[in-house]
C-alpha cells in the first residue's frame, strides 16, 4: 500500500486524492491470514507539513478460537488518520533538516510515518496495526454462550475422556489433592517416615 505523493505535495494545502483499496495483504504480517482482500477507501490531504492520511477499511481474516481452538473467519473494520512527513523537499530534492519540519518533533521518530526521498508514502505499517486494533483480543467462533458453540463442546467432551482415569485424591484430613501433585504425595509421605 504504497502512493506516490510527489504531485500532492506540489499542490496547496487542502489539495486531496482519493483511492478505492481492494489490496492482498499476504506478506503484510505472518500472523494474520487474510479470508478477503483489504477493501475501502483512503483519502490523501495535503497539509502544511505533509500527508493526512484518511482511511475507511475493512477485511476478513482466519483466526484461531479462543475456546475451542478451531479457526474461524473474523472481519475487521477500522476507520483511520494518520500524519506522514516527508523527508525531502518536493521541488529541490534537498533533504529537509530537523529543525524545518512543521508540526510536533516526536512526530519525526516513527519511520513508518516518514514519506520517503521518492515522495512514497508507504502505509503498510499504519495499516497493520490498525487490523490489529480492530480485531477482538480474544476471538471466538460464538461470543455469546460457550456451551452453544459445537466444537467447545467437543473439546470439553475429549479432556473429560483423556482424564477420565484421574480419581479425586484426598489426604487423610479430607483435603482434595490436586493430581497433578499426587506424584508428590508419595515424597511427603517418606518424609514423615
Amino acid at each position: 500500500m504504497q502512493f506516490n505523493v510527489a504531485q500532492l505535495l506540489k499542490q496547496p494545502i487542502g489539495a486531496t486524492r482519493e483511492y478505492e483499496l481492494n489490496d492482498e495483504i499476504d506478506g503484510l504480517d505472518p500472523e494474520l491470514v487474510p479470508v478477503s482482500p483489504l477493501t475501502g477507501v483512503v483519502k490523501l490531504l495535503r497539509t502544511h507539513s505533509g500527508i493526512l492520511l484518511i482511511g475507511d477499511l475493512s477485511i476478513s481474516l482466519e483466526m484461531t478460537c479462543n475456546r475451542c481452538l478451531e479457526p474461524v473467519e473474523m472481519s475487521a473494520s477500522f476507520h483511520f488518520e494518520e500524519s506522514f512527513r516527508p523527508l525531502t523537499d518536493v521541488e529541490t530534492g534537498r533533504f529537509l533538516m530537523p529543525q524545518e519540519f512543521k508540526g510536533q518533533q516526536e512526530e519525526l521518530n516513527d519511520a513508518a510515518l516518514l514519506i520517503d526521498d521518492h515522495h512514497i508514502l508507504d502505509a503498510s505499517e499504519v495499516i497493520r496495526q490498525n487490523i490489529w486494533l480492530a480485531l477482538p483480543m480474544y476471538p471466538g467462533c460464538m461470543f455469546e454462550d460457550p456451551a452453544n458453540c459445537p466444537n467447545f463442546a467437543l473439546r470439553m467432551q475429549e479432556i473429560e475422556e483423556v482424564h477420565s482415569d484421574l480419581v479425586e485424591l484426598t489426604t487423610p484430613d479430607g483435603e482434595v489433592i490436586d493430581p497433578r501433585w499426587a506424584a508428590l504425595l508419595a515424597l511427603k509421605q517418606d518424609d514423615a517416615d
